[in-house]
């Protein structure tokens, strides 16, 4: 298994890009309070969602593989669970998500790209008032109607017993929330 220093070097290693270093760590963020939500293993999920856009520079936008280079990098040092789960979580590689942690990845993956959206377009006080309501509406609005495919992936929390109120809630906190390890 990866410690944590290890997943963050690796990280920097193979993600250039700072957003897409800062998309991960959201991620990652969103992953782990739903594992302790779930009473899973937070570690784990945590150091899934880190790690599951390795290979985004290196798929050359041929997203058929994004998810399968980053696996098969990393078989052996992380849990077959989040292996799969990583794999799975770009519906493009045709893999499907089955299990909890695939759902829960699939679902944190697209909320942290819906409040990095709503955050840059909006400002960081819309996250504050995102609830339910704020959620279905911020679709219907012009700005967001090309991201409305994140709407279906976000609802995916529901599949593995979290209410998308719920989920909003808690993805939010933990976006919001400091923390020394990311």
């Amino acid at each position: 298994m990866l410690s944590e220093a290890e997943a963050v070097k690796l990280l920097r290693k193979r993600l250039k890009d700072a957003g897409a270093r800062k998309h991960s760590v959201a991620v990652a963020k969103i992953m782990e309070v739903l594992a302790i939500r779930l009473k899973m293993s937070g570690e784990d999920w945590r150091l899934c969602g880190l790690l599951h856009d390795l290979d985004l520079e290196e798929v050359l936008g041929d997203m058929s593989k994004h998810g399968l280079m980053t696996a098969e990098l990393l078989e052996g040092r992380l849990s077959r669970d989040c292996i799969q789960a990583i794999r799975a979580h770009d519906h493009r590689t045709g893999v499907p998500a089955r299990s909890i942690v695939d759902k829960a990845l699939i679902a944190s993956d697209a909320m942290a790209r819906f409040l990095s959206e709503l955050k840059e377009r909006e400002g960081a006080d819309k996250l504050t008032e995102l609830g339910l309501e704020v959620f279905e509406r911020k679709f219907e609005e012009k700005p967001f109607r090309k991201l409305r495919y994140l709407k279906e992936r976000i609802e995916t929390c529901k599949e593995i017993g979290v209410p998308l109120s719920d989920f909003l809630t808690l993805a939010r906190e933990s976006v919001e929330s400091k923390d020394a390890r990311s």
